[in-house]
């Protein structure tokens, strides 16, 4: 059974004999993984009063996210040879989508509804869509608001009864082709293309913005002073920031006085690393050295790339609390 795993069998439902199987003598605290949602699922393995959050953007973002990070121009060969892919996209949308692989053809239509549980069959029609979304605005406590980042935290900070300490994020990914203007047209295709993801992120926004417009004076203060917070931990933290990978990554150079720092190195490290060292945290004692391997190859090359990010000796020590370095064959 091959631990690391970065889905739990996605786009499938979640794999519940990996996970039953895998399951620590405790049991889990937390599921945050690359699931669709069904909330019977989860429930199976977590304990009653389990809290449900999730995050939406909005629709054109997320669109055109999928269409360069998992470069859909590579799937779609016939949209090579354009200067505007999304224009030769929209000319025929639906028999371009078909050439794409099994891999990415749920991402490029309504992604996010796709990944709260709706089928592509129900996308066309409209009771089906009613009821998704009443039945996500039922079964999720929070929904927070990527353009309401800040207040959607405060409003999570609140339910969860953390601290805004515990809050602190750093910004590891953009696009830098969503600075180039795309035509009003073409937006508007977008969101055509994605109205159930439309209909979904509208229904949830106009939901936290009224819930913002309820909230005292205390809860914008917190806001504030969150921004404050992770302006400040930036400051302190990293002393550098550039961009990699063809600037669609943020990378970062830490502080001498911060070099050893296991909160700043952990929040500059991506999520699929962060998966990984979670991963081999949990089952250090079951994994092959084929799996060690592999993480520590994937983090070394990453580190080339993102300086302040966790490096292998941090995992290293974990791993083996008895040995302070890794010997140089474990290099």
């Amino acid at each position: 059974m091959y631990p690391l795993k970065l889905h739990l069998n996605y786009p499938g439902r979640i794999n519940m004999l990996y996970l039953e199987r895998m399951m620590p003598e405790k049991g889990y605290n937390i599921l945050s993984q690359y699931t669709r949602h069904h909330q019977s699922d989860v429930l199976r393995i977590m304990n009653p009063g389990t809290i449900f959050t999730t995050l939406l953007r909005h629709p054109v973002d997320q669109f055109l996210s999928v269409f360069n990070n998992f470069d859909i121009k590579q799937e779609m060969k016939n949209l090579l040879p354009h200067h505007n892919p999304y224009e030769e996209f929209f000319r025929r949308p639906d028999k371009i989508a078909m050439l794409a692989s099994d891999s990415v053809y749920h991402l490029i239509q309504n992604s996010m509804s796709f990944d709260l549980g709706l089928n592509t069959p129900h996308f066309k029609n409209n009771s089906a869509v009613d009821e998704f979304v009443e039945k996500i605005d039922s079964e999720f406590h929070l929904v927070l608001i990527l353009e309401l980042l800040d207040e959607s935290l405060v409003l999570l900070k609140r339910l969860m009864c953390w601290n805004l300490n515990q809050l602190v994020y750093v910004k590891l990914s953009v696009n830098k082709e969503y600075s180039v203007s795309i035509s009003d047209d073409i937006r508007q295709k977008i969101m055509d293309w994605n109205s159930i993801d439309m209909r979904l992120y509208t229904h949830f926004l106009e939901k936290i913005k009224k819930i913002i417009s309820e909230q005292d004076e205390s809860f914008h203060k917190e806001v504030a002073l969150l921004k404050q917070i992770n302006s400040d931990f930036s400051k302190e933290c990293y002393e550098k920031v550039f961009p990699v990978y063809n600037g669609n990554k943020i990378g970062y150079s830490l502080r001498k006085s911060h070099e050893t720092n296991m909160t700043c190195k952990g929040l500059a490290t991506d999520d699929v690393t962060q998966t990984h060292v979670i991963g081999l945290k949990q089952f250090k004692d079951k994994l092959p050295p084929s799996d060690i391997l592999m993480v520590r190859n994937h983090m070394q090359n990453l580190k080339k790339h993102n300086p302040a990010m966790l490096d292998w000796t941090d995992v290293y020590k974990v791993l083996h609390p008895d040995k302070s370095q890794p010997e140089k064959n474990e290099l």
